[in-house]
């Protein structure tokens, strides 16, 4: 009786804590309708809309990646768009809400931080979004499979405001919830 008390608990709470996080990922309801006809959950550019715009300044954007690397990195997003990129055909799942089918181009997660040097201590990958306010967390084995990019097109074009411009992280086969849009820095973790 007392485990399943427990394991209704965690689950609450797992369940609480998946809601919370669907602000700044793939999965949110949180936007405002604008004069441009687009609402929570609306079809834009083939995507539905979810979680409310971070404005950027592309002249001073920088993705950075730190944590347990070798040498930290700042990367404009030329530097990240002359990388060499793979585009994917990837379905974005958000469980209960929709899904989106389309092809994603960006440069793999690994390959980023095989530039900037893996130490070997490195377990997880925090994905932040600019403005601080939303975080994931992959284990580096996750990072490392197929289907795990810095995208910053979908189906041949650059993302919009609402889609996460510049950047954001593709999770292939893990809910929109992990896709954090807006990405402002990628830190591998030596727990």
């Amino acid at each position: 009786m007392i485990i399943k008390k427990i394991f209704l608990y965690i689950t609450f709470l797992l369940l609480i804590m998946l809601l919370l996080s669907l602000n700044v990922s793939g999965c949110s309801k949180n936007i405002e309708s604008n004069n441009e006809g687009t609402g929570s959950f609306d079809l834009y550019e083939g995507l539905h809309i979810t979680g409310k715009p971070i404005e950027v300044d592309i002249k001073t954007y920088r993705l950075k990646i730190s944590g347990a690397v070798d040498k930290e990195l700042s990367l404009t997003f030329d530097n990240i768009k002359n990388m060499k990129s793979v585009r994917e055909e990837i379905e974005l799942i958000c469980p209960g809400f929709f899904v989106d089918n389309g092809y994603w181009t960006g440069v793999g997660v690994i390959d980023l931080l095989n530039l900037a040097g893996i130490k070997k201590e490195a377990k997880n990958v925090e994905f932040m979004c600019i403005d601080g306010s939303y975080t994931q967390t992959l284990s580096l084995e996750t990072v490392k499979g197929d289907g795990i990019l810095i995208a910053y097109q979908f189906n041949d074009k650059e993302f919009s405001k609402y889609h996460g411009y510049p950047l954001r992280l593709v999770a292939k086969d893990q809910f929109g919830s992990f896709w954090v849009k807006w990405l402002g820095e990628i830190k591998v973790i030596a727990d």
